[in-house]
Formats: C-alpha cells, structure tokens, sequence
C-alpha cells in the first residue's frame, strides 16, 4: 500500500503543489468559505495558502534537542541538572494484565488513574457479532488527503524512534493488527484527551519535583480555551483540548498566568495504520486535515493573544496512547500573519503578476 505524504520543503515543492491546486499560491485566492472556516475545517489547500514548508521528522524537536542531551534527568539520571524527579521510571511500568484488571483493582496501584485512563483507551471495543449495534463496513483506503506523520508534520518527534517526545508505555503500536486499529477508531475523542491530562498530571506534579513553596507551578490546563481573530471577510475561529499552563499563587488561591505553554489536539485515531509487510510494523498516517488544523489553532491562539506574541507555538498533538508535540516557529507565524494583514489590506484589488510571485522570505524557518 502506497503511502501519499504531504511534502514540501522548498520553493520548487511549493510551486509544483501550487500547480496542482490550480496555481493556488496566495490566500486571497481561498474562496470565502475557506477564508472564514475555523481552523477545525482547515484543508490541504490552506497548507499550500499559507506556504506551509515541513521538515523531516526528528527524534528530538530542534530546539530542544541541545538541552535534552545536556540536562534530561530521564536519560542521564546521574548527571546534574536543573530538574529532579521523584520516585523510579521503569522501562515497562504498564501492568502486564491491564486489558484483563478491574478498574477497582487498577485503581489501588501506584498511579492507579493513569492506569484506568490507559487501559480504557487501549482495551478494543469488540468486533463482530458483540457489537450491540449494526456498523457500516468500514475498509482502509489511502487518499491524497492523508500523509505520513513519520515525515510531515513541522518539527515533529519520530513515531518510530526511541525519544523524551513520545509516549507509548511499552504498548508500542507495531502490535497493533488491523482489526484492533479499527476497534480502537471508536474511540470517543474524549477518551485521549482524558489519558493525556492523566498523563500530563501524573509526570508534572507527581515525578517532576516543583518547588512547594514557589509562587507558580506548572500544570496541566483542562480547560478548552477558544481563540478568535477578524478578518477582512470575517471572522476565524480555534479552539484547543486543554495543554499545559502556568499557575500563580494568589491570596485566595491559584490564578492562570499563561495557558499556552502548550496546546492539546486531541483525535479519535489515525485514519490509518500502513504495515509493513516486511517488517510487521505499523507506522500511523495523519490526514493533511489533521495538519491544517494544527497549523490554524497555532496561526489563530498566536494572533489572538498578543500578550505571548512573542513566543513560539508548541502543541501535543494526541491519538489513543500516540503523542507527537510539534513546533511552529515565532518567526514563520510573524511571516504568516503578515500575509494575512496584507490581503486584508488588498482584498478589494485584483491579483496581479506581482502579487503571484513567490517571496522566499515567507518559506523560511516553518519547522
């Protein structure tokens, strides 16, 4: 089965899809539902729109792949750093009878609520006959719209190498069969994103040791946050699964300081799962829809919150027990925004020959 990606790392790459979206090149060419859809409905034509350039996947996201080799207490336990964490990392901690345990019993073990939230998005919802309810036939297919997320999407960490930016708990998804990928399709969203905040809560105010007596703390955000921002034709609109933030003690309490140390993308599942014949290995494929929608929650949070303009845009991008956290650069979102004011600026004139030209400027640094 051929795998169909979303490639475009250069100009020449931008060019040939822009050809073959009709000479798609420029924003003001999106018709006007594209222009005010949220980013929920981003397409692989805003992709092209926005001079989305993608780099290969990397083990470690770039910026922090000099920090990790230095300071990371998980893999240089021994060696002094500024974090410390509290208590023993195993490298297999899952129990080995998950699917099979009560949750009463899940429950009474260390960590036992991560634990719960695992098991119920791993356990496979049952196939067959035991469906309670008639499903339509449902078959893999590979369409242009999907692409592989192994080499894709900006700045990601690697499916398939070990790395501090994915976590699999050792239910790795190369022992996933096809059926089992599609009972787990079923999946509420609400199901990943529940394991994600457990997750979340369990590594940064359990094992990662925090001052008590600071005056902020990091922790994981449950709260949706929707972000809006006008346009010449309207209006855009994005909203997260949660992520991560920073608290700050008050007299009365805690109050959120920044609510976008991170943001959470949460999905059912990947569309697919392509395995090897070869090796047996399965390598998950997001759809184009799933990147577009990634980059729009970045370009919309980013614009409308000006107080952390300054900042990149990181996100966790989430499905079942898959994590990938994806980096779009300040200075890509900055040549971004400046194409949006000026076709706002523009969107009464007609496009010229100028207009359709290429500035490089703009392709550069999107990670």
């Amino acid at each position: 089965m051929a795998l169909l990606s979303f490639r475009c790392r250069n100009s020449a790459d931008l060019e040939r899809l822009s050809e073959e979206q009709k000479g798609l090149r420029v924003t003001s060419q999106l018709n006007e539902k594209e222009l005010n859809s949220p980013a929920s409905g981003w397409t692989y034509r805003h992709l092209i729109a926005y001079h989305l350039l993608t780099s290969p996947a990397k083990p470690y996201l770039t910026i922090f792949k000099t920090d990790h080799d230095n300071e990371c207490p998980v893999c240089k336990p021994h060696k002094p750093c500024r974090q410390r964490l509290d208590g023993v990392l195993t490298d297999d901690p899952c129990p080995r009878n998950l699917f099979q345990c009560t949750e009463s019993e899940l429950m009474r073990l260390p960590n036992g609520a991560f634990w719960v939230a695992l098991a119920r998005a791993t356990r496979p919802e049952p196939l067959g006959d035991e469906r309670s309810h008639p499903q339509r036939e449902r078959k893999p297919v590979v369409r242009n719209d999907q692409m592989d997320s192994s080499t894709v999407i900006p700045g990601s960490s690697s499916p398939t190498m070990p790395s501090s930016s994915e976590f699999e708990v050792s239910l790795n998804i190369d022992g996933i069969d096809e059926d089992e990928h599609e009972a787990r399709r079923r999946k509420p969203e609400e199901v990943t994103v529940h394991l994600v905040i457990c997750f979340l809560q369990l590594f940064l105010n359990l094992w990662l040791v925090q001052d008590p007596h600071g005056t902020t703390e990091v922790r994981p955000r449950i709260e949706c946050r929707r972000s809006e921002i006008r346009t010449g034709a309207g209006s855009v609109l994005a909203e997260d699964d949660g992520g991560i933030c920073t608290m700050v003690r008050k007299a009365g309490g805690w109050a959120m300081k920044h609510p976008f140390l991170a943001l959470l993308e949460a999905k059912r599942a990947f569309k697919q799962i392509y395995f090897d014949e070869h090796t047996g290995e399965g390598k998950p494929i997001a759809s184009n829809e799933t990147l577009a929608q990634c980059l729009g929650e970045a370009v919309v949070t980013w614009r409308a919150n000006p107080d952390y303009s300054q900042q990149d845009i990181f996100m966790i991008a989430a499905t079942n027990s898959f994590l990938r956290f994806m980096h779009f650069r300040r200075n890509a979102l900055c040549h971004i925004l400046a194409l949006l004011r000026w076709h706002d600026a523009h969107s009464t004139l007609e496009l010229s020959e100028g207009q359709e030209d290429t500035d490089d400027s703009m392709e550069e640094d999107i990670e």
